[in-house]
């Protein structure tokens, strides 16, 4: 699908009923048409569409996995609920004509005939617009967004994993709450980032390596007044390095 950009899909005002009524005068109120039911459905059927599902990119997605799961939402909200507002334009469609034969007939009802007719092109014309809906460009925009964010961590995979092992050694040779800070905290971040963002290595290590919280000691529960602080710090530290590397390594 392609055409109407998705933040322009908004309910045209010569379909609401309130539009209607006041349209087509003293005259047409002394006619039932039965169109006014039909706005009325049609106004209630557009109020459950939400945009934040139906395009894609109105969330920030950092891999293929989110943004697939955001597309097969935003296809299956068009088809529940876009889908079935443009059938019901041809049910306003119908009604709008059979109004306005009606009132053609009514005398003095030319005026009110006419606001029928208004009301005709407008929902053939919205009709269309459901029909046209641009999903494609919002779904392209994230994927360039994705692959860009994929180069800069492939970019900086490697060196993520370099300042790792150099940090790592540095904290094993003297650990402590302040050379966590100075040796892990970062440079062990960027691995993970690294990591969540491609999506290879996610699925081959992130399972694991997500266990270690981003670095960050007091996610992690550590306690600068425990007395086992280091010790406990270290042992992180080795099952760490021993991830780091297995990704080294990894060939995606």
């Amino acid at each position: 699908m392609a055409g109407i950009d998705i933040y322009k899909f908004t309910y045209p005002k010569e379909l609401t009923d309130s539009d209607w009524q006041k349209a087509k005068g003293k005259i047409g109120k002394l006619h039932k048409t039965g169109l006014g039911a039909e706005l009325t459905k049609a106004e209630t059927m557009f109020k459950s569409v939400d945009l934040s599902i139906l395009d894609p990119s109105s969330n920030p997605h950092k891999t293929m996995d989110t943004l697939n799961v955001a597309v097969k939402a935003a296809k299956a909200h068009y088809v529940s609920v876009v889908g079935p507002i443009s059938k019901q334009m041809d049910k306003v469609a119908v009604a709008a004509k059979a109004a306005s034969v009606k009132l053609n007939k009514a005398i003095g009802g030319g005026s009110a005939a006419k606001a029928a007719d208004a009301v005709l092109k407008a929902a053939e014309t919205f009709r269309v617009t459901c029909k046209s809906l641009d999903l494609d460009t919002p779904i392209a925009k994230v994927k360039a967004d994705i692959d860009k964010k994929n180069m800069l961590a492939a970019k900086l995979m490697k060196q993520s994993l370099v300042k790792w092992a150099t940090g790592a050694k540095a904290f094993l040779s003297a650990p402590g709450w302040d050379s966590w800070d100075d040796n892990i905290k970062q440079q062990g971040r960027s691995v993970s980032n690294s990591v969540a963002q491609l999506q290879e290595y996610r699925a081959q290590f992130w399972k694991d390596f997500e266990k270690f919280k981003g670095f960050d000691s007091t996610t992690l529960g550590f306690n600068k007044e425990d007395p086992k602080l280091d010790e406990k710090m270290s042992k992180l530290v080795k099952l760490a390095t021993i991830q780091v590397k297995a990704i080294a390594t990894f060939k995606p």
